[in-house]
């Protein structure tokens, strides 16, 4: 079998495994290994709970090797027996009060320009000798402890390797064995090595010791494995087309670890059967690949292995998402094959570099960080350079007008409400900010003596004995929060409208109608309905959900700068809100814009459902928006086929992304479904088992949704 047509076997196995794979499969290995190395473990300080459990997991893993397998990287997941699964109920019942494991809260991106270049030989090469010095120089006890957890981290990784060549060597795959051979020795001199290599990683870190939703974002991968690839096709070790079979054998391996089901509305059908994580803890959990955009390295127009990955996306494949990079002056080639595979419904998010690259530098980011900027799974902002997560503040912007018409109800203007919305704000975000200076402005962090995972894959904590959160991130961000946009603007638009310009009620008439969930008060319901909506093009709506953005946006300025003029906190203004909308929204009364209780608000940076013109007005509303201040966020777009059809529909689909970036939008994603195909999809799932919509940053077959999941998708407005 040639490689060509084993990448097409892994890829055609990667896509029907996610359609067919049981729901009951599961990870068994990972668990009774973890539960076993916890036992073994359980005495030591945590560092070495880290290192020497990972060593035990991956002294004993099986290594899986297929005839048609290009890279090696597969783990025991299976249906299990009434006996492994009454042992497996049994192991997690005993150890459900905790993991001495330090996992991961879903979001995490390595060092791989670090990994690829120095490898894992180096990295551990690297963690002895700063562990020795430091002994020598008598550091402080608890970075000598984190340095032996992550030397033992390291022997793990090279240990599992080590052990991955033997087998392949048995098994016969010649190639792969001195892949291996290589990677044990030292950094990777090939791109198929270097590619291994991250696989590697990427499979010890989710199969091995992941823990519940520990996605991987696996960066600039264009540019990491640019020069390796080059100098391959240059000495003829590389064709164009194995590197190209290489991409998809990788692609349909970071499919595996999927199980079946969207662990996000899984919670809104109690009944609902799906994989879960009590069987598979990274069931649902997408691996990012960005692509194109601004470059340290090289002319982004000029970099190959850009066109080469965009080429190789297959749109029958929900994981890798990628993330691809936008940029003014437009890489033609580039975007033509983006868009030739969103007409496919491939797994595509879009961002803008244009905005994304001055909001990072807005905020201090150095600019070889700032162009280097990345996004974690869900779209959450990442900034290169290390950095870490301090913490997450600020309610939902519903829930902050909610709270400023409580405050009181006199308001004689717009500018009076404005003032409260600031003041209300203002003291959601001190406590956190205080707390971050009270950390990292008030002199140097003592070492805590604890140790992540993805510490031992970045070269701050390598280098300092320290975690990330623990001092050794260039930049620790508090993450701000910004949700809802859409139903916050229509809130204001409707006291605006109904309450100071054509003054049917007063404020607190309002505020009672919609206590009472506008029973009784159907006339002001229907005003409130037709004042004027976010994302319609309407002017005042427009000006409201910039003034609203802008007054958010001002006071996260304010207090991250001290009392010197500097700026001393790093914040990353996120616009994600995963599901929230629905889960929020459930909770919460009805609101004057004429939302009545328990129904969803608007998601992310969406218009409210129901009120969408088109989708040229859309883009244009909110791409007035100050995304040069923004760090992420979501614009689903859901698109009928017949709009993309053809070289028309691809001309159309292109200049419509076109204009709303050079107007100055930040992201989307798009899925590409009619209603109607929808709807029947729901009635006859065993006919629709290809169709994938887009979530909040990542991909679901539409079918495996549960109901109410699916009502939610069909909800959302097919744009024209």
């Amino acid at each position: 079998m040639t490689e060509l047509l084993k990448a097409k076997k892994s890829i055609e196995i990667g896509a029907r495994l996610l359609r067919e794979k049981s729901p009951e499969s599961t990870m068994l290995e990972h668990f009774f290994l973890r539960f076993a190395a916890w036992d073994a473990v359980a005495d030591l300080p945590q560092p070495l709970q880290q290192g020497k459990g990972l060593y035990y997991i991956l002294e004993r893993a099986s290594l899986p090797i297929e005839e048609y397998d290009l890279l090696l990287g597969r783990y025991d997941d299976h249906v299990p027996t009434p006996e492994e699964q009454e042992k497996l109920e049994r192991l997690q019942e005993s150890h459900k009060d905790g993991c001495p494991f330090e996992g991961t809260w879903g979001h995490t991106m390595f060092d791989w320009e670090l990994i690829v270049t120095d490898g894992i030989a180096g990295l551990l090469r690297q963690t002895e000798q700063n562990l020795q010095t430091a002994r020598d120089e008598g550091a402080d006890p608890n970075i000598i402890l984190v340095f032996e957890g992550m030397l033992w981290v390291h022997r793990a990784v090279v240990l599992y390797i080590e052990r991955y060549g033997k087998a392949a060597r048995a098994a016969g795959h010649l190639v792969s064995a001195e892949v291996c051979e290589q990677l044990v020795k030292g950094a990777p001199r090939t791109f198929h090595e270097a590619l291994q290599l991250i696989l590697f990683v990427y499979t010890i870190y989710l199969a091995h010791i992941g823990t519940t939703n520990c996605c991987l974002t696996l960066g600039r991968l264009d540019n990491t494995l640019l020069s390796l690839y080059e100098n391959d096709l240059n000495s003829g070790a590389l064709t164009e087309e194995l590197a190209g079979a290489l991409i998809d054998d990788f692609s349909a391996k970071l499919s595996l670890h999927l199980g079946r089901g969207e662990h996000q509305m899984a919670e809104l059908q109690a009944d609902y059967i799906f994989t879960g994580w009590q069987r598979n803890p990274v069931y649902d959990s997408p691996a990012y690949i960005l692509l194109g955009g601004y470059s340290n390295t090289r002319n982004h127009k000029e970099n190959p292995l850009t066109l080469l990955f965009a080429k190789h996306i297959h749109p029958e494949l929900k994981n890798p998402i990628y993330i691809c990079r936008y940029t003014g002056d437009r890489h033609d080639e580039l975007w033509n094959i983006l868009c030739e595979k969103m007409q496919q419904n491939a797994s595509l998010i879009l961002y803008n570099d244009e905005t994304m690259i001055p909001a990072q530098r807005h905020i201090g980011i150095e600019e070889h960080n700032a162009i280097n900027y990345s996004v974690y799974p869900c779209n959450w902002p990442e900034i290169d350079g290390g950095y870490s997560i301090f913490d997450q503040c600020c309610d939902s912007m519903p829930t902050i007008l909610n709270r400023t018409l409580k405050a009181r109800s006199d308001y004689a203007n717009m500018d009076e409400l404005f003032a409260e919305v600031d003041r209300t704000f203002t003291g959601q975000l001190r406590p956190t900010f205080e707390a971050y200076r009270a950390q990292y402005c008030s002199g140097e962090v003592a070492p805590d003596g604890m140790l992540g995972i993805k510490d031992c894959f970045m070269g701050g904590t390598i280098r300092s004995g320290r975690r990330m959160a623990n001092g050794a991130a260039k930049y620790p961000a508090v993450y701000v929060r910004l949700r809802h946009i859409g139903t916050a603007t229509d809130m204001l638009c409707a006291i605006d409208t109904l309450v100071f310009q054509k003054k049917i009620c007063t404020l607190p008439q309002l505020l009672e109608a919609a206590e009472r969930n506008f029973e009784g008060a159907e006339d002001l319901l229907h005003y409130c309905r037709k004042a004027p909506k976010y994302g319609t093009g309407d002017r005042l709506a427009d000006e409201h959900a910039c003034r609203l953005m802008n007054t958010l946006l001002d006071a996260v300025d304010r207090e991250a700068t001290n009392e010197r003029g500097q700026r001393d906190i790093y914040t990353l203004n996120a616009g994600n809100a995963d599901m929230f909308h629905i889960r929020v929204g459930s909770r919460m009364g009805a609101t004057v814009d004429g939302r009545l209780a328990g129904e969803p608000l608007s998601e992310h940076f969406s218009p409210t459902v129901g009120y969408q013109k088109s989708v040229t007005s859309m883009l244009n509303s909110v791409a007035k928006l100050p995304f040069d201040r923004i760090h992420s966020g979501v614009l689903n777009l859901r698109l009928s086929r017949s709009m993309v059809a053809g070289e028309e529909g691809k001309m159309r689909l292109k200049a419509l992304i076109e204009s709303y970036f050079d107007q100055g939008g930040m992201q989307l994603q798009i899925s590409v479904a009619d209603t109607e195909e929808l709807r029947h999809a729901k009635e006859h799932p065993e006919q629709h088992k290809d169709l994938l919509v887009r979530i909040t940053g990542y991909s679901a077959v539409f079918v495996d949704l549960c109901q109410r999941g699916q009502d939610e998708i069909i909800r959302r407005e097919e744009v024209r």
